[in-house]
């Protein structure tokens, strides 16, 4: 007997768009630039026609899941969560090193996707996208800085030799660019506590000889 389709049920567009980013975000994790929009349309429980009914290629899926990967008030406020309670600075560098650990990997998988798929495939325009990192990363590379300052350091900055802009430049460089070859947490090259260490402490050994 031929399996007949069970009709997604009507929900607001906006929310039906939301459920499409999701399942695609979901499937790049998993399937990189392979994610075809068959699968997307089996994980977000419609129709393959719907899904260009709320974008007009997949080029605009992708660049939707950019945004919501990379959302700056999002990361805002899990961090700002994080560091919440967190007395001294050791504490709230703890809190936003590991923070960033669980979200560096998923986030760089998912962009390197969307970067391959985007140099890959023509828009609705037929243009290819231009090089370069989206502005989608550059502004939330930006913010997330802006936030390390804001959140991490200005608390303690009379504790600090460096402006917090700066500090939190080199705790960016240090977590997320340590990670990137391999992107495997269990085979960091930077534990938290070594971030910490080098951060509040330097690597010269000043102990008198």
């Amino acid at each position: 007997m031929e399996e007949r389709r069970t009709r997604a049920k009507p929900i607001p567009a906006a929310d039906r768009r939301a459920a499409i980013v999701a399942a695609t975000e979901a499937l790049l994790v998993e399937h990189g630039s392979a994610t075809t929009t068959k699968l997307i349309a089996e994980a977000a429980g419609v129709a393959e026609g719907t899904i260009f009914r709320h974008f007009r290629d997949k080029r605009e899926i992708y660049c939707a899941v950019a945004e919501n990967v990379f959302n700056p008030s999002s990361t805002a406020h899990v961090m700002a969560e994080v560091v919440e309670g967190e007395p001294d600075i050791e504490g709230k560098l703890r809190a936003v090193i590991d923070l960033l650990a669980e979200t560096t990997q998923r986030n760089l998988i998912i962009m390197m996707s969307v970067r391959s798929a985007l140099a890959e495939a023509a828009g609705h325009d037929g243009l290819r996208p231009p090089g370069g990192s989206p502005n989608t990363l550059i502004e939330a590379n930006k913010t997330l800085i802006d936030d390390l300052a804001r959140l991490v350091f200005e608390p303690h900055a009379a504790e600090l030799r460096l402006t917090p802009w700066k500090a939190a430049m080199v705790l960016r460089s240090l977590t997320i660019g340590a990670w990137l070859p391999g992107l495997n947490r269990t085979n960091q090259p930077l534990k938290s506590e070594d971030v910490i260490d080098v951060l509040l402490g330097g690597i010269l050994n000043r102990e008198t000889p």
